[in-house]
């Protein structure tokens, strides 16, 4: 089984072979052709594990998983195809007016200034966009009938406009899709050429606004996602390849490249979602069920959270300021990575770090790659946690001296302070700013980070996070062997899954009839398309849910319903209860209003086709030190000594299960760098992961 995820910068592969042995491999990535990326990093990949070539590798292949940034660049760079949009007549502004709220999307500090509030620009020009006559109201009753003469004019006035993909949202189409549906069939019959995406497919969901965004962005950035896709399976084909890739999606599960092309929104930070994904993996190996999954890039340090086993969703997702009706893995980010910059307020004489970054090009000043402006990564070299002659495992040589040089210049002597001290702050800055987003994620959500075990992905994590974990009293930092590849490993744990939704707005108490009805609906599209992917029904679960909220609030809360027999009224009471609970859980103590009311607004289905795979080596533990792996010393700086101290070197490739270690020490790897502070203790797993445990020095 193969995973390649591919990022900004590199592009990731985790290979898991018949015996459950994990390889993994790495390359830059190749923004002018993103497939030739993932050829190397699998060239990479299969090099390490002792095979000639590519095609050996994809030829002994039996399942390929994937996640690409080809939608999220498509968005960044405004790239995607021209796109036309179809509405009902004397509705063509919807999408341009969106929500009263100019400020949503934004900052605290974004809001505040004026030309943050222009509204973005459209991904659909109110010059593409026609109105096509037509009524239906919100039973599904048909008020006017649509008027196939006056379709076509519409789509031939788009197609003599250049447009290369049309959006289709009609006014209740989701209780009645018939007129989208002959605006679509239009278009594929005399342009077929031209992508179309119908929100009765997309975003069959209520909300007029946020139901035309997400049809839109679908439309948008298709044609783009397709192209790659198809591509990417004819070179993998060429090499010997004998399945199809299988698409990772923002919501964690994997689709075809077919269904990925027709609904491609679910693309939209596919990478970051297979990294959490990977997480919940790691924990379900290691036993820990609540996951504190961190992040840390070179540009972001994302958190994310597993509670009892289950990943956090966010069902009305924001992207590029429109909100989307399209479930995504539940990630908060900042600027806070090791290229974030280090500069000096100049009105507070202050120093700060973030959000700015230096990106890939140039990078941080040790790069030597033209970089100027110091950065966390500069720190890291200047403190004496990265060694300048082993970054990427000696793939590139660092420029310690030009990374102080340029610490002293822009910060240490405007401050009047010792490069040493100022790359401490620059260290200590970035790591409160990561403590307050997982506080933020965690504490004043109700949750206690004490309960949680924080795994640390990311080529930069490894380095930070036990100081966060150590701020925030969190007793254990797992680094995993895949720290800085998580993401793939995270495809190659994941499962074939679709999901199904539908609005049905009904005050409480519901009728368990019509909720049965609902569910059985959504129940027969999944199980249609799980028997199509080639899924049997023992090798399948179906997991159901509604959005639930106060009546007259606007706060909606996703509500399991539990099993796969007919609800009745005992469990409609337990439903509530639920919601009441969660609720109170998400807002506070005492913010539930029960007197209120309650009411359904939509019903959800998510369908999961497993997938057999191997499980993962599990090697035998050894306790004892690790001598054997020591490569030697290197001067680092801990404030708790604060000046720089003798340190340990291991090698990571030397160690074995069981062996410990302990702080201050640090742990070389040929994809990242672990930090082991004093005070704290430091082992090898069954897994070959590296466990911290915070504040516990004894071995």
């Amino acid at each position: 089984m193969v995973g390649v995820d591919v990022g900004g910068t590199f592009t990731d592969c985790v290979i898991l072979d018949s015996a459950g042995k994990l390889t993994i491999g790495k390359a830059l990535s190749t923004p002018d052709d993103f497939s030739r990326g993932v050829i190397e990093s699998l060239a990479d990949g299969a090099a390490n594990l002792g095979l000639p070539s590519v095609d050996g590798l994809l030829r002994s292949t039996r399942l390929f998983f994937h996640a690409c940034t080809v939608a999220d660049n498509t968005l960044i760079t405004r790239s995607g195809a021209r796109t036309g949009l179809v509405v009902t007549r004397g509705f063509p502004d919807t999408f341009l007016m969106m929500r009263g709220n100019v400020t949503y999307g934004l900052t605290e500090a974004e809001g505040q200034h004026i030309a943050a509030l222009e509204k973005p620009e459209p991904l659909a020009p109110r010059s593409l966009t026609e109105g096509v006559q037509g009524r239906i109201d919100y039973k599904g009753s048909v008020l006017i009938d649509a008027d196939d003469r006056q379709i076509e004019e519409v789509v031939e006035r788009l197609v003599a406009k250049g447009v290369e993909s049309v959006a289709v949202c009609l006014l209740w189409s989701i209780a009645n899709d018939a007129h989208e549906k002959a605006v679509a069939d239009v278009i594929r019959r005399k342009h077929p050429g031209i992508h179309v995406s119908c929100s009765s497919d997309v975003a069959p969901f209520l909300g007029e606004y946020e139901r035309t965004a997400t049809t839109i962005f679908n439309a948008y950035i298709g044609p783009r996602i397709a192209s790659y896709l198809r591509n990417l399976r004819q070179s993998l084909a060429d090499r010997g390849l004998g399945n199809d890739p299988l698409v990772m999606q923002a919501y964690g599960g994997m689709l075809s490249i077919e269904a990925t092309s027709q609904r491609s929104i679910g693309a939209l930070e596919s990478g970051p979602a297979a990294g959490v994904v990977g997480s919940k993996f790691i924990g379900d190996l290691i036993g820990e069920p609540n996951v504190l999954a961190a992040d840390m890039g070179g540009t972001t340090f994302k958190v994310s959270l597993v509670r009892n086993g289950v990943i956090e969703r966010d069902y009305q997702p924001v992207f590029e300021r429109y909100r989307i009706l399209a479930p995504k893995i539940w990630v908060a980010s900042i600027g806070a990575g090791g290229g974030s910059i280090a500069w000096i307020d100049p009105t507070a004489g202050l120093l700060k770090v973030g959000p700015q970054g230096a990106g890939a090009a140039p990078g941080p000043v040790a790069y030597g790659l033209g970089g100027a402006e110091p950065t966390v990564c500069d720190a890291d070299v200047a403190l004496g946690y990265l060694n300048p002659d082993y970054f990427l495992g000696g793939r590139l040589s660092l420029n310690k001296e030009g990374a102080m040089a340029a610490i002293e210049e822009r910060i240490a002597r405007p401050l009047g302070m010792s490069v040493v001290d100022a790359a401490g702050g620059i260290f200590r800055i970035i790591n409160a700013h990561m403590s307050d987003l997982i506080r933020r994620c965690t504490v004043e959500r109700g949750y206690d980070p004490r309960e949680f075990t924080m795994v640390a992905m990311g080529g930069s994590a490894p380095v930070h996070v036990a100081r966060c974990a150590l701020q925030l009293r969190v007793g254990k930092v797992v680094v995993p062997l895949t720290a800085s590849v998580h993401a793939a490993t995270g495809l190659i744990s994941a499962d074939v899954t679709y999901e199904y939704g539908m609005s049905d707005h009904v005050v409480a108490p519901l009728d368990p009839v019509r909720l049965n009805a609902g569910f059985e609906t959504l129940r027969a599209r999944a199980a249609a398309d799980l028997a199509g992917a080639g899924f049997q029904d023992e090798g399948t679960e179906i997991l159901r849910s509604v959005d639930m909220r106060y009546r007259y609030q606007v706060n909606e809360i996703n509500v399991p319903v539990p099993g796969r027999e007919p609800v009745g009224d005992d469990d409609l009471e337990r439903l509530y209860a639920r919601f009441d609970d969660l609720y109170e859980q998400s807002f506070g103590q005492g913010a539930g209003y029960p007197e209120a009311g309650r009411e359904m607004l939509s019903l959800r289905v998510t369908a999961i086709g497993k997938l057999a795979r191997p499980s993962v080596q599990r090697g035998g533990l050894a306790p004892g030190d690790a001598r054997e792996a020591r490569k030697g010393t290197r001067e680092a700086y801990f404030e708790e000594y604060g000046d720089f101290t003798r340190t340990d070197i291991y090698d990571f490739g030397r160690l074995s299960p069981g062996a410990a270690i302990a702080g201050p020490a640090i742990i070389e790897t040929p994809v990242t760098t672990i930090v082991v502070n004093p005070n704290d203790r430091a082992e090898m797993d069954a897994f070959r992961n590296i466990v911290i445990h915070v504040g516990q020095e004894a071995i």
